[in-house]
């Protein structure tokens, strides 16, 4: 059973952490509020000031060390109460929306070409990029 507490934990915290700056942050940090104060727990204060934190890392990515201290708090609650399980599950089975079709994109420069690339959105110029050399491009 402690095995499945701690899988469940590592896999609420990852989803907690990688939601940290996109636009799932606002359900993440609600359902992660829930689990805090339906836990019980001497930690309450700590976890809740943690939570408030901004977050330092970069858009969707992943703080091992955040990830860290999250799976070993959401492991000593669940420990402590395993009724929190599915508020948990609820927390590590938040995925972003899923977007329309299979985007599959190769970007390549070569000759000191530059390559501008956007994936799921457009990318607008006052006027074409500058050429680096004297010579107009095609």
């Amino acid at each position: 059973m402690n095995q499945e507490l701690a899988e469940l934990a590592a896999s609420g915290a990852t989803a907690l952490v990688a939601a940290m700056g996109t636009d799932l942050w606002n359900e993440a940090k609600q359902l992660m509020s829930g689990v805090i104060a339906r836990a019980h727990s001497s930690r309450r204060r700590e976890l809740s000031a943690m939570l408030e934190r901004p977050s330092t890392a970069a858009r969707g990515a992943v703080d091992g060390v955040v990830v860290e201290y999250w799976t070993e708090a959401l492991f000593q609650l669940l420990d402590h109460n395993p009724a929190l399980a599915q508020d948990v599950v609820a927390l590590a089975s938040l995925r972003a929306p899923e977007r329309q079709g299979v985007a599959v994109q190769v970007n390549s420069a070569t000759d000191s070409g530059e390559v501008f690339a956007v994936q799921y959105g457009n990318q607008h110029f006052a006027s074409g990029p500058r050429s680096r050399g004297s010579e107009e491009r095609p």
